[in-house]
């Protein structure tokens, strides 16, 4: 869906800037024009038109302290379960650093000052930390 808005003469029609466009949005991709906000961190409409308050908020999101984020490394060498007969990695760790924002570049760039520490592993996963979650 296409929003349109008209000029202060009330004749033209423009595309008006939307969710959709903005890069802070992450599209769900299904029929039901759904993403994630990053700017606010919370679900929003690919429809939804970019206003004032998104700008702000844009512009708070990324002058926040850096993010601390966990990452699940895993050695190359494998093992294999006698029982089962699958593989897996042979040993894994969780290290945590502090990011500017939770990406696969930011990660990745700030894994790469630390490689030298874990020689032989490679990033499973990582995520967000939240300090007051309960496991």
């Amino acid at each position: 869906m296409t929003q349109f808005i008209k000029d202060q003469a009330g004749q033209n029609l423009q595309p008006c800037a939307t969710c959709a466009l903005c890069s802070m949005f992450l599209d769900f991709e299904g029929s039901r024009n759904r993403g994630w906000c990053s700017a606010f961190e919370r679900m929003a409409r690919t429809y939804h038109p970019r206003t004032n308050s998104c700008e702000l908020a844009i512009k708070e999101y990324q002058q926040k302290n850096p993010v601390e984020v966990a990452v699940t490394l895993c050695s190359h060498e494998l093992a294999v379960d006698e029982d089962e007969g699958f593989t897996y990695p042979k040993e894994e760790r969780v290290i945590t650093f502090f990011v500017e924002e939770v990406t696969r570049k930011a990660v990745y760039e700030a894994f790469s000052h630390h490689q030298h520490e874990f020689p032989g592993f490679y990033i499973l996963s990582y995520n967000r930390c939240y300090r007051d979650a309960e496991f």
